[in-house]
């Protein structure tokens, strides 16, 4: 039913259970629905973000990994976002209407066309992405890979390369399979 909302609302479905908005030159609003299971409701948990096919093409094909247009590029919970903080949570019971789950699709979808969308939109440029990637490189889960990505597809291929031998000197376990093949591509291409 939320699904259909955010499409009503001008998303586009690419898959089954996933929906996106492609904003520009690989740019696409994310869209993440969590849902928390409770024993007396069902919460959902609207996360929101960017996600950028050239970015995520790269890195998941240097780790021989299949791309999927389903992962965030950069995503935060829409309850952070000062825009919209002051509405209510989304939970349903089994004791509620038809009618109130389809108005609370509807809303949730209201609320990611306008200022889910404008958060993504916000994102979309390399020059606006990259403080945030680097923000999150202490937390590893692929962001390392995200930033030497960003740079390169920025033309900062001097600077991916510093920071990708850098962080692979301080992280060799979990770095190695993304950094060696990244560095051999830049060697090929005569990058600095």
């Amino acid at each position: 039913m939320c699904l259909d909302a955010l499409e009503a609302e001008g998303f586009t479905r690419y898959r089954k259970g996933d929906v996106d908005w492609p904003i520009e030159n690989g740019f696409h609003c994310w869209v993440g629905l969590s849902v928390g299971l409770y024993p007396d409701r069902v919460k959902l948990l609207p996360n929101v973000g960017i996600h950028v096919v050239p970015i995520m093409r790269l890195y998941t094909s240097l780790e021989g990994r299949k791309y999927d247009r389903g992962v965030a590029t950069y995503a935060a919970n829409m309850g952070q976002l000062e825009a919209i903080a002051d509405q209510r949570a989304f939970a349903f019971a089994p004791q509620q209407s038809a009618e109130f789950v389809s108005s609370e699709c509807k809303r949730l979808a209201r609320l990611y066309a306008t200022a889910g969308l404008d958060f993504a939109r916000s994102l979309a440029s390399y020059e606006a992405l990259l403080p945030r990637l680097q923000g999150l490189v202490p937390t590893l889960g692929g962001h390392p890979e995200q930033v030497a990505s960003c740079l390169y597809m920025m033309g900062r291929k001097g600077e991916a390369r510093a920071f990708v031998e850098d962080f692979l000197a301080k992280e060799r376990d979990y770095f190695q399979s993304f950094a060696t093949p990244f560095l051999k591509m830049l060697d090929d291409e005569g990058a600095p």
